[in-house]
């Protein structure tokens, strides 16, 4: 009967606490790896999306192309439907989702200090004090980066736990015993009110979700099985992209009542755009003189590329590791690291990203050398745009044929 959330930071014991709670109430444990694999499987993302999405930082290609929102729409929806079941404990991240209308789910958070964190992390990992520091804060920092997150975008649905348990002067099985006492009171049992909130949740979620893996994000507000979607962005076409949001919505809430409110800034001149599934959306741009290389990056943005912009070679060996782009313009003159040196290093730790070089320094001698060394294509500035853009298309057509082949 109960549906039960247990949130905590890293290393509160929450997954011995969790299975006493489970084995004594007959419950099915949902964990945040479960969920994304079943989100993954759903929705035909990839797992690693939504590791990066959900954990780690902010992309700085995420303003084009909304991944870390797509992915937590997904993750959302299949959490969402999970809700719809008895007898079930959500143990990580989701229980954040579960908005305040519905009070038969009981949420738990487990806390303790660090020193105890630190000797619980200690029996799981052979590291010395300062790594295991550094590993818990590195754990902290992902949950706090998805507080924030939520905060943001869901302020209102957020709702506090409804017991707070202090893992370094509680043991284990206390804090089950804590917790099934709780579990077992009529507070747990769904209302008409908290059972119809789950099927908005979960309508809610299913909408946004299919919205968002067809390139649309928008929040969908659902109060007794009624739809509302709110467009409070700028449209040149409200009229087609109404149509397309209806069709959408169809496909997967049937004949549910659908409202779609166009807000003040409809016609604003910065326009709202779809995600473009045929177009790179991660365009890394790479020039010391910046003026050059933003005014380049917002040219691809009009011709519906993503695009971000690093000033230097340090700068851009940092955003390969840390967020894989799709397309890399390289000027070859540039301080401290050269962009021989730089196309080099990409090419021995991510072969598959195609590098374009963009010089105005360059000679034959340099763009053959270049070549050789992996270089998709070499381009002489001042570049042709059309030409430009073209070669980009072809080289993200390249990384899409290899990732087929992986």
């Amino acid at each position: 009967m109960p549906i039960l959330t247990i949130y905590s930071p890293a290393y509160c014991q929450e997954q011995e606490v969790a299975h006493a709670v489970a084995e004594a109430l007959s419950l099915k444990i949902l964990e945040d790896r479960r969920i994304i694999a079943e989100a993954a499987s759903t929705y035909n993302l990839s797992e690693n999306k939504f590791y990066r999405s959900l954990f780690g930082k902010p992309s700085v290609f995420n303003a084009f192309t909304r991944e870390r929102e797509r992915c937590v729409s997904c993750y959302k929806a299949v959490v969402a439907r999970h809700l719809l079941e008895d007898d079930l404990l959500l143990l990580g991240l989701a229980g954040s989702l579960v908005p305040k209308t519905m009070t038969h789910v009981l949420k738990v958070c487990l806390t303790a200090d660090e020193a105890f964190r630190l000797r619980t992390a200690a029996r799981s990992h052979h590291l010395d004090p300062k790594a295991l520091a550094k590993l818990i804060a590195q754990e902290d920092e992902a949950r706090t980066r998805w507080t924030e997150y939520l905060a943001q975008r869901d302020p209102a649905r957020a709702s506090p736990c409804d017991i707070l348990i202090p893992m370094d002067a509680t043991s284990p099985q206390d804090a089950a015993d804590l917790i099934q006492d709780r579990a077992r009171r009529a507070v747990t049992l769904p209302t008409q009110e908290s059972s119809q909130a789950a099927t908005d949740f979960a309508l809610a979620a299913g909408v946004e979700a299919a919205l968002a893996v067809k390139g649309h994000v928008f929040r969908a507000d659902v109060k007794q099985g009624r739809i509302e979607l709110r467009v409070d962005m700028n449209v040149i076409r409200p009229e087609r992209l109404e149509e397309e949001l209806r069709a959408i919505v169809r496909d997967e809430a049937g004949d549910a009542p659908l409202e779609i409110r166009m807000g003040p800034d409809l016609y604003r001149t910065d326009v709202y755009r779809p995600f473009d599934f045929e177009n790179p959306a991660k365009v890394l741009v790479v020039d010391d003189e910046r003026d050059f290389a933003v005014t380049l990056s917002e040219r691809l943005k009009m011709r519906e590329m993503g695009a971000a912009v690093v000033t230097s070679g340090e700068q851009a060996l940092r955003v390969v590791e840390e967020d894989e782009p799709e397309v890399i313009l390289l000027d070859l003159k540039m301080p401290e690291i050269h962009g021989m040196d730089v196309l080099r290093i990409i090419r021995q730790g991510h072969p598959r990203v195609p590098v374009i070089i963009l010089s105005g320094t360059g000679n034959e001698e340099d763009f053959q050398a270049c070549l050789n060394h992996g270089a998709f294509a070499c381009l002489q500035k001042p570049v042709d745009f059309r030409e430009l853009t073209e070669t980009i298309r072809r080289a993200y057509a390249t990384l899409d044929s290899e990732r087929g082949k992986g």
